[in-house]
């Protein structure tokens, strides 16, 4: 018997279905943040043979994905968009505003150098629009908050809301922290 490549001679099993749904939403929902989950991914892919996206896909494939095929859906509070060492944010909060997104975070009385000079990476994603709005080099850890200017049509949309932060010469980063998520009508 040949096999022609590509082609499956048996209908997909339940279990390939799924995996097949589950790639399909978590690459959906990661595309319009390639160049942020590879910035936040690089330096656990640096030495190894996967690329930061992968490792990106992997962890949100295994972590952020609820449901079944054909109902599933983004766990945006378990999604993972930058992963290393570096100290996470503080206390973090963020307001909507008419300007957008105003962030503030807690900073350590003894916080030195370097981490003094990380910097904030702020992310706001719009599901309905499958779109992102993001920096990947914002304020200084020691200036305790940033904003993330917002397009006015955008600030009426769904935003789910992601802070983490990198070391000034981008090999460290901070796992993400998830904020939260506004809803106005």
């Amino acid at each position: 018997m040949v096999r022609t490549i590509g082609k499956m001679s048996k209908p997909p099993s339940e279990k390939q279905l799924q995996c097949y749904a589950e790639m399909a939403a978590i690459n959906k929902f990661l595309k319009p943040l390639i160049e942020f989950v590879n910035a936040g991914f690089a330096a656990k892919a640096r030495g190894t043979t996967k690329t930061p996206y992968n490792l990106a896909l992997g962890y949100n494939k295994k972590y952020a994905l609820q449901g079944t095929n054909p109902e599933i859906s983004i766990n945006y509070e378990k999604v993972l968009l930058t992963q290393g060492k570096l100290p996470e944010v503080l206390n973090a909060a963020v307001v909507l505003t008419t300007q957008g997104l105003s962030f503030s975070w807690e900073v350590p009385a003894n916080l030195a150098w370097p981490r003094s000079t990380d910097q904030a990476m702020l992310l706001a994603y719009f599901p309905d629009l499958q779109k992102a709005v993001y920096v990947l080099a914002g304020a200084s850890r020691m200036k305790g908050g940033d904003v993330l200017p917002l397009q006015p049509e955008l600030l009426t949309e769904h935003i789910e809301v992601y802070i983490s932060f990198v070391s000034e010469n981008r090999k460290e980063i901070s796992n993400s922290t998830y904020l939260g998520s506004f809803h106005v009508s």
